[in-house]
């Protein structure tokens, strides 16, 4: 396992695996497990599939770190140390629904945009889906949480529309979701994935300008 620090409370661990012997479907995520001394615990992530350092295609996972046992113990692996994984796990949507209006919408916050960008992936590799309008929408804190603006921007979709709004300069509010969203959109569904007060504002935003067709993760 390599380890990346973009800052000092995030982690972006890239496992040794290859697109050869790790699979995940649209929706599927894995859960990591660490023995801490109180006892096991485990948090869900879902990896995604992109180029690593050496060029290779290697599940990343990135996780934010915050005052708990489990970031503790997740913010000390070092290169070379392993992960104990689970899955792949399903959640209980079945996400394909997503894609069968005339506009998708996905929204993400914090680490919500690795299950986002799985969704784009999965867009990108049908061919049924490449004339699909998909507007994007990222929130993060700051431009090191962007970690993957360059992998979207490389797929080179022609009707993806993708829009970042940073916390400390450019805050996504209700006024500048509706100026991303035309008339097209009063038929579109939505993805949203973020903390539970971004998904919450987020998905009352789109029923606001009629989009209620909504599914947070």
């Amino acid at each position: 396992m390599h380890v990346d620090t973009p800052t000092n409370d995030m982690r972006i661990l890239v496992l040794e695996a290859t697109a050869a012997d790790f699979v995940l479907a649209l929706g599927e995520h894995v859960q990591i497990r660490a023995d801490l001394k109180d006892g096991p615990l485990t948090r869900p992530f879902t990896p995604v599939m992109i180029p690593a350092h050496d060029g290779t295609v290697r599940p990343h996972i990135f996780v934010r770190l915050y005052a708990n046992p489990l970031s503790s113990h997740l913010g000390r692996l070092q290169a070379g140390d392993q992960l104990k994984l689970r899955g792949p796990l399903r959640t209980h949507e079945n996400l394909t629904w997503l894609f069968s209006a005339p506009v998708c919408v996905l929204a993400a916050a914090g680490t919500g945009i690795a299950p986002i960008f799985q969704a784009l992936e999965f867009a990108r590799l049908n061919s049924s889906y490449q004339s699909l309008r998909i507007v994007l929408v990222q929130c993060a804190r700051n431009a090191s949480e962007q970690w993957l603006a360059r992998n979207i921007r490389d797929m080179k979709m022609p009707r993806l529309e993708y829009h970042v709004f940073l916390s400390n300069t450019h805050r996504l509010t209700d006024d500048r979701l509706r100026q991303l969203l035309d008339e097209e959109c009063a038929d579109a569904r939505a993805l949203i994935c973020g903390p539970g007060t971004f998904n919450v504002d987020v998905s009352s935003w789109l029923a606001g300008i009629g989009i209620r067709d909504v599914q947070c993760l």
